[in-house]
């Protein structure tokens, strides 16, 4: 790839790390530059002048540099690629440094994706890499004195007189000065000034600025008008002042948590505020269809798209590079139905298929609202997981070909099998392994260690492209899933998926049975995690039938601090003595690692079995804390104790003796 200096270089050296660093001595010492170098090493040249490990790369975010280096010769982590490229101003050289032998590479950044404790081989991932090296015709050399040596580089001077054509963000900036709209949205991919945008919008209207990151905010605060307040997203929920300003601007809104991004804009509502939302739908924090899907898709807002880059040029090789490398951007939406020469199959697929597996991920990034590079690196060469597909087959009989596009897929993984040791540790909350998910979580907060000793395989994701929808393919896609699962003497199929009326209503339609509810909302999508599983044995119908059972009873209790609709799930259990599981799981509690949410239907059934039994003052400070429906703030407060710790170390004390007191009860069942 040429250095121009109206474009961006890359250099892509192979070897040991050691000798690669002593080779471009010369180069980094002359020619002045930032010269950033993202690294896992530890012994480093000292003529490197700025290190960063690649879990620290966020430190970049909203800043521009010239010239760095990525070495992946440990691992390569493509979250920090994206964030470290996305600085790199025009004219810029990135050197890419990969390790000798490829093919029996042993990938460190696989610790964060794969279920293991030791590095894989990436094979696939490898060959993507290299196929899309040799779409860009880049070459890898063995040494920076080959053919790299004599290539001019750009300078500092060069960065620091840049001319930016701002012809299309100064376009942007009038609409929205005239927009009515209560929120207007920028949208756009990295290097393309949305947050100089914001900031140029700043100094014509009275703002609040917020984001996930004030460290990122420095192309704003480089434009906006002086002294623009800036307040952490928390910081402005918890707003208990009365004046407000007229606009309050949301730079990088793909990374707040959905639930935050909602109580923003209720408090903009309720000041009578306008806002900016500015967001990048491609890069590390994954494919931003989160924000556009479930969040936007039920609001009244104007969009503005700013296509032109700024902080390099148009045809950037080094981003349309990263582009491919990324798999950045979403699938084709002219997808046309189903026509009476095609039909639909159901194949679980070949993983070797580097084009099959790129489509697969691309109807993930389109269908899903949380997609990240972590699931690419997952899907190429992750262990313990298959892809399944369903395709057209449209007959083209004027050719006589049969061309296959696949219209849904789904990933899956297999779980448990856990030895009886490991299973006792999950439970006591001391180990918690990698991988088995749901197996594991069954273990830990619903308390049954049947589900880890089964074999069982987890649904992690299914998308169907959106034309295809509501036709049952992605039920046979199920089914499909299902059958090869008998076949293989799976106990039972299980999901984990976030609560709404229509998924919870899909996977029972397909057969599986509600066994456990998450007691706090998660963070990115703001709803409560559910656990569905479907037996396929008969062992595995004894575990479904334990779960159920056990969660009727609970839900008892539940359906008072979790907030869904109980009613229309499960029917409830009112028959609440204390059982001898009950108090397994209370020393559970007190004497291992067991989570208080995990037990707090049991302590519910230890204090009414407590209050019928007229023991009175026994737990006061548990009772207090169930009269008042799990707030704990108000426990703490009320008691003065000093936190939530302590709080559970006073419930654990007054719940170990107990026990201690009755051990081998008569009254227990």
């Amino acid at each position: 790839m040429s250095c121009l200096k109206s474009t961006r270089t890359l250099w892509v050296l192979q070897g040991e790390a050691t000798k690669l660093f002593e080779q471009l001595n010369h180069t980094i010492t002359s020619h002045v530059g930032d010269w950033i170098c993202v690294t896992s090493q530890s012994k480093l040249p000292d003529f490197l002048p700025n290190i960063l490990l690649p879990t620290k790369t966020k430190q970049l975010l909203g800043q521009e540099y010239l010239h760095a280096i990525f070495d992946a010769t440990m691992g390569f982590n493509l979250d920090a690629f994206a964030m470290l490229t996305g600085t790199l101003v025009k004219g810029s050289l990135l050197i890419l440094l990969l390790p000798n032998q490829l093919e029996t590479w042993q990938d460190q950044d696989s610790l964060r994706w794969n279920e293991a404790n030791t590095p894989i081989t990436v094979p696939n991932f490898v060959n993507h890499l290299l196929k899309t090296l040799a779409e860009f015709d880049i070459a890898i050399e063995p040494t920076v004195l080959s053919s790299y040596s004599n290539q001019p580089l750009s300078k500092l001077s060069d960065m620091n007189n840049q001319v930016y054509d701002l012809t299309q963000q100064q376009m942007t900036l009038q609409k929205l000065l005239n927009s009515k709209q209560s929120i207007n949205v920028v949208i756009a991919k990295r290097g393309r000034g949305k947050s100089a945008l914001s900031g140029l919008f700043s100094q014509h209207k009275n703002c609040i600025v917020t984001a996930p990151n004030k460290a990122a905010l420095n192309s704003f605060f480089a434009f906006a008008k002086p002294n623009t307040p800036f307040y952490a997203p928390d910081e402005l929920i918890a707003w208990q002042q009365n004046s407000f300003t007229d606009y309050l601007v949301i730079d990088e809104a793909a990374m707040i948590p959905l639930p935050m991004l909602e109580q923003l804009l209720q408090l903009a509502k309720a000041k009578n505020s306008q806002v900016l939302l500015t967001t990048t739908v491609e890069g590390y924090e994954g494919t931003g269809q989160g924000f556009l899907l479930k969040f936007l898709e039920n609001k009244s807002c104007q969009y503005f798209y700013l296509d032109n880059p700024i902080r390099w040029q148009t045809g950037d090789k080094l981003e349309l590079f990263c582009d491919r490398l990324l798999l950045n951007g979403i699938l084709d939406k002219n997808n046309t139905q189903t026509t009476i020469d095609s039909s639909i199959s159901y194949s679980k697929l070949d993983r070797h298929n580097i084009n099959a597996l790129t489509s697969i991920f691309y109807l993930l990034k389109n269908a899903h609202y949380q997609t990240t590079l972590v699931d690419l690196r997952r899907l190429f060469d992750a262990q313990n997981l298959s892809v399944w597909q369903a395709s057209v087959n449209n007959n083209l009989s004027k050719n006589h070909l049969i061309t296959t596009n696949p219209i849904a897929a789904a990933i899956t993984l297999n779980e448990g099998n856990l030895s009886d040791s490991l299973i006792e540790q999950v439970w006591q909350g001391t180990r918690r392994p990698k991988g088995n998910l749901v197996a594991q979580s069954l273990v830990a907060h619903a308390g049954e260690k049947l589900a880890a000793k089964l074999c069982s395989v987890r649904i992690n994701r299914i998308a169907v492209i959106e034309s295809y929808r509501r036709q049952q393919i992605a039920k046979k896609l199920i089914q499909t899933i299902y059958d090869e699962s008998y076949n293989q003497n799976i106990d039972y199929l299980s999901v984990s998926f976030a609560y709404s009326q229509s998924n919870y209503q899909f996977w029972m339609a397909c057969g599986f049975n509600l066994v456990h509810v998450s007691s706090h909302k998660e963070t990115r999508s703001g709803s409560y995690s559910v656990m569905a599983i479907k037996p396929l044995t008969l062992l595995g119908q004894q575990l479904t039938n334990q779960l159920q059972q056990k969660l009727a009873r609970n839900v008892y209790w539940l359906k008072d601090i979790i907030e869904l609709p109980f009613n229309d799930m499960i029917t409830f259990d009112s028959n609440q003595y204390l059982s001898a599981q009950d108090c397994s799981e209370l020393a559970g509690f007190c004497d291992y690692y067991r989570p208080f949410e995990a037990t707090y239907p049991a302590l519910c059934r230890l204090n009414l079995y407590i209050q019928q039994h007229r023991q009175y003052k026994t737990l006061p400070m548990l009772s207090a804390l169930i009269d008042s429906k799990n707030n704990q703030m108000d426990i703490i407060n009320r008691y003065q104790l000093a936190g939530k710790n302590a709080l559970m170390q006073v419930i654990k004390h007054e719940v170990k003796t107990w026990l201690a007191n009755h051990q081998g009860s008569a009254v227990l069942k």
